[in-house]
């Protein structure tokens, strides 16, 4: 199964982060503050994971067992987090009670490595494991078996998964913290920018590209799109003029927005929206006798490219 193109099903808040469930069924994203920097202590602590000990403490005493598990290890997914390509977590469901359990053995593969049959195995004491130091924009596969003092169980499924890239035009942020623009021509409708200057692209924590146009520093048309190579879009606003779309280019304030007009009078197109900040954006109508108008300018307080 191939995991470049994640479709996001449904999104889960809790605290600082998101867990953004995709339809590859074994891999699920951990989405962190787009401020903070990466944390694997952060993400092990989201996931609240136990030490097998303390799990199997009680049903260790209602096995009895002399042979190796017999069970392949179940619901053996990937944890990663966003704009973090360095380091993933494997985890896996808790020992069935009819078998006996001391620890895992986790093995792992580079796509070089896999083509000479070669793995690296390292043991487990609890239901997951961290894989840190990997390649940017690289495959990598992983599979897993419990052991006990008997011998080793039967191999789980094995899985692959693609880290991100380390390419400027795909990082929400480098090390100092400000935002990375690029300077990239991006397709859009002149029609709906009030600014026809530079253009400027950069990742955002949708796993989507924020794309604008300047009219000056401080003022531009806010796009965005699926792909560099896709067209970008306007966003409407359900609940406001765009105020609260200063967001996208990391503007913790709501913004001034170019005139507002009634939707009979805006172009009708497709598009994204959403009614606040943090929601998810739904593609869609937008503008002409729809509930989604949008603008032709921002003012967020925030320059772009950078600071001077």
């Amino acid at each position: 199964m191939l995991l470049e193109e994640f479709w996001i099903e449904d999104i889960f808040r809790q605290g600082r982060f998101f867990i953004l469930n995709t339809k590859s069924s074994y891999v699920n994203y951990v989405q962190k503050d787009p401020g903070a920097p990466c944390s694997l202590t952060e993400a092990l602590e989201y996931l609240q994971v136990d030490v097998l000990e303390n799990l199997m403490e009680k049903d260790r005493m209602a096995v009895n067992q002399n042979q190796p598990p017999r069970h392949k290890p179940q619901n053996f997914t990937v944890v990663a987090m966003e704009g973090c390509h360095s380091f993933i977590i494997l985890d896996w469901a808790r020992p069935l009670k009819d078998d006996m359990v001391s620890g895992y053995m986790v093995h792992s593969a580079s796509y070089d490595d896999i083509l000479k049959n070669r793995w690296s195995s390292r043991v487990s004491n609890g239901t997951h494991l961290p894989v840190e130091n990997l390649k940017p924009n690289s495959r990598y596969y992983f599979k897993v078996q419990a052991k006990n003092v008997f011998g080793l169980g039967p191999f789980s499924e094995t899985l692959t998964y693609v880290t991100e890239s380390d390419d400027p035009l795909l990082i929400d942020r480098p090390p100092g913290g400000e935002p990375i623009w690029i300077p990239f021509s991006f397709k859009y409708n002149p029609v709906h920018s009030s600014c026809k200057g530079s253009q400027y692209v950069k990742r955002t924590w949708y796993r989507k590209f924020v794309g604008v146009v300047l009219c000056n520093s401080l003022r531009y048309k806010i796009f965005m799109g699926d792909g560099l190579k896709e067209p970008f879009y306007s966003i409407g606003d359900t609940m406001g003029q765009g105020e609260d779309h200063c967001q996208f280019v990391d503007s913790h304030r709501d913004g001034r927005t170019g005139p507002t007009y009634l939707s009979e009078n805006l172009p009708s197109a497709q598009g994204y929206y959403r009614a606040y900040r943090q929601e998810p954006v739904t593609f869609g109508v937008i503008g002409r006798r729809t509930s989604h108008p949008f603008v032709g300018w921002y003012e967020c307080g925030v320059p772009i490219p950078g600071k001077w």
